[in-house]
């Protein structure tokens, strides 16, 4: 029976066969939906499911509690993608989760992309696209509608790009990178830093193929797309606001007493600093708000500043789970994640982790072509993930980028395991 099943997966072609890996990726994001918690109005998916809705109705970008005031406390793209779907159902809210899968799937078929690219191998594709349809720490956020499965869909078709970028002819793959550094950008600002440090540096490696002028206009494109949004903003608030006015109670959150001096909480955040500052900054206008609490949380840092090392030690222990992931676990119940599937998230964080490690070890001297440019970004991505977790937060959400990447360094030294195994050498 065996023999015959694996007799009848390699008979399809390779197009089938990652369809068919993504689709069982499909169905379990479609499964676990329903797993997930009751919407809560306080919730970055609520704010997204609204301005869905109210992107139809007239009152686009604005307070939760009150259209006439403006908001724009996280990026556009979410709001945008569903606003469609929230037009044809102007009464789902939670119905809206039922989106996210498909977008989860859309990762799992660029990781796959990425990977046969730079590597050449079916194989190599196919396992990449099992470990994302199975790795806790993709699927846990896609029954939510929240920015993470979008960052990573743009960051990994980005991804999925680049080894093509240097053979073109054409510019149309200028024209998508440019478009999908704009999507992370729009998904999830921190991470518009690391679309352009992927693009500088896959540039960098292919100069000699990609003219200067190709690499500025990716650059251009994206200021372009971004724009509209950018001006947008500038009308509406009395402080300066380009992609999103979340910066300030971000930095509020993780830079007070009980984040540097609690044992409890030191490196992470705590709803006490935010409702602190929210008090100290009580204006109604998100900039204003931002900008102060931006401002209180720079203070806070500098006069502290020998506690840094500290701090930043235990961001890392948090991002890793390597501390109190319990309690992680218990703050991701308020994002509308299950506990169960937190503890999977982690667990699974545990085993991917050290085997990124290994796999970097194993294939340092066996990468060749492309594979060595990814190589370099796999390590860059890793780093810029932990950096952003020693000056923000060690929240978990941090990881997309270092998941991503180390699913595919995984699924690259499987396969050339499998094949050293199948070809042994005298």
């Amino acid at each position: 029976m065996r023999q015959r099943l694996l007799s009848a997966w390699n008979s399809w072609s390779y197009r089938r066969q990652l369809v068919s890996v993504a689709l069982v990726g499909l169905l379990w994001r479609l499964v676990y939906v329903p797993f997930e918690r009751p919407l809560r109005i306080w919730s970055d998916e609520h704010w997204y499911m609204t301005q869905a809705h109210r992107l139809v109705d007239g009152h686009p970008w604005s307070s939760i509690f009150n259209t006439d005031i403006p908001s724009a406390s996280h990026g556009p793209l979410v709001s945008v993608a569903i606003a469609p779907f929230a037009w044809f159902f102007p009464n789902a809210m939670t119905g809206l989760r039922y989106l996210i899968p498909f977008v989860g799937t859309v990762s799992i078929l660029g990781i796959a992309t990425f990977v046969r690219r730079v590597s050449g191998s079916d194989r190599a594709a196919l396992i990449a696209a099992g470990l994302a349809s199975a790795y806790p720490g993709l699927w846990v956020r896609d029954g939510l509608v929240v920015s993470e499965p979008f960052a990573i869909a743009a960051f990994v078709w980005l991804l999925a790009l680049l080894p093509n970028w240097k053979s073109e002819r054409r510019w149309r793959h200028t024209l998508f990178l440019g478009v999908l550094v704009a999507m992370v950008a729009l998904a999830r600002a921190e991470l518009l830093a690391l679309a352009l440090i992927v693009v500088v540096v896959s540039w960098w490696w292919y100069r000699e193929s990609i003219p200067v002028l190709r690499g500025l206009a990716v650059l251009c494109v994206a200021g372009i797309v971004c724009a509209p949004w950018v001006v947008y903003n500038q009308g509406r608030f009395e402080k300066p606001v380009y992609l999103s006015t979340n910066l300030g109670i971000t930095l509020a959150g993780a830079n007070c007493h009980l984040a540097y001096y609690d044992g409890r909480f030191i490196g992470y955040d705590d709803l006490g600093c935010w409702s602190a500052a929210a008090k100290a900054h009580p204006s109604l206008d998100e900039s204003v708000r931002s900008s102060g609490m931006t401002r209180d949380a720079w203070e806070y840092a500098t006069t502290h500043i020998a506690r840094w090392p500290i701090v930043v030690a235990a961001r890392e222990a948090w991002f890793f789970g390597l501390y109190r992931p319990n309690w992680v676990v218990y703050m991701s119940k308020g994002a509308g994640q299950r506990v169960w599937a937190s503890w999977a998230q982690a667990v699974g964080g545990y085993l991917l982790f050290p085997s990124f490690l290994w796999a970097l070890w194993q294939r340092r001297r066996r990468a060749m072509g492309d594979e060595r440019l990814a190589r370099r970004l796999f390590v860059l991505t890793a780093l810029f993930s932990m950096a952003l977790a020693g000056v923000f937060v060690g929240h978990w959400r941090y990881r997309l980028g270092l998941d991503v990447v180390a699913l595919m360094a995984v699924a690259l030294w499987l396969d050339g395991r499998r094949s050293r195994a199948n070809y042994p050498t005298a």
